[in-house]
């Protein structure tokens, strides 16, 4: 049986820019292709090469840390369990990053989601370990308040997603003085600040000019 083979935009080693695993060393692993299309994405998910799983694992072995983000595009357009199996079998832990429209159906060691719409799968949703929203997208307050009814957050419970708000850059590399983002950094601060349940982040990896 031929081996899988994967359409990849990216891989890379760094830092994590945000959420929950701000400043660990992961390898990261970016799929090619997106169900979206937002104009404000700082992602070529279209450019495109083929990689096998032995090569990927492979790849990621020559990295320190033991920890892999599978991201896109949107990732849960290709086939990822696999993948998964065979890094899980090298000793890793496996991270999704996902828009949250499409089912997964496996588990992962932690998925972070990142709201576009309200278009989204509820059992994918259910999975998720934190979420991930962008102050400064269009409808992103409303998109907020309609997630917190439709999917009953409770924060202050242990086993509830951890949920963020992170402030909209117009482009990548960006200046923390860009005016654009320094509404956004004051909107996000305010609503963190009226509503305890969400907190700040910013994406930092793009603030220190890394992945």
């Amino acid at each position: 049986m031929a081996e899988q083979v994967y359409k990849i935009s990216e891989t890379f080693y760094s830092l994590k820019g945000e959420g929950e695993w701000t400043g660990s060393a992961m390898f990261f692993i970016r799929l090619a292709g997106c169900n979206l299309n937002c104009n404000f994405c700082d992602t070529d998910y279209k450019q495109t090469r083929e990689a096998t799983i032995n090569e990927l694992v492979k790849e990621a072995l020559t990295h320190r840390a033991r920890k892999v983000v599978i991201t896109g595009g949107e990732p849960c357009l290709q086939d990822t369990q696999p993948l998964v199996v065979a890094l899980r079998r090298e000793g890793f832990k496996c991270h999704l990053e996902t828009n949250g429209t499409l089912p997964t159906h496996m588990d992962w060691d932690w998925i972070a989601i990142s709201p576009k719409s309200k278009d989204v799968n509820p059992e994918t949703i259910k999975k998720a370990s934190e979420f991930k929203f962008l102050c400064g997208m269009q409808g992103w307050e409303e998109l907020m308040k309609w997630f917190f009814v439709r999917f009953d957050f409770h924060p202050k419970k242990a086993d509830s997603p951890i949920v963020w708000l992170m402030p909209l850059a117009k482009a990548w590399p960006h200046r923390l003085q860009d005016s654009f983002l320094e509404d956004n950094i004051q909107q996000a601060v305010q609503y963190c600040l009226d509503n305890p349940r969400v907190k700040f982040c910013l994406q930092i990896h793009k603030c220190i000019g890394i992945k």
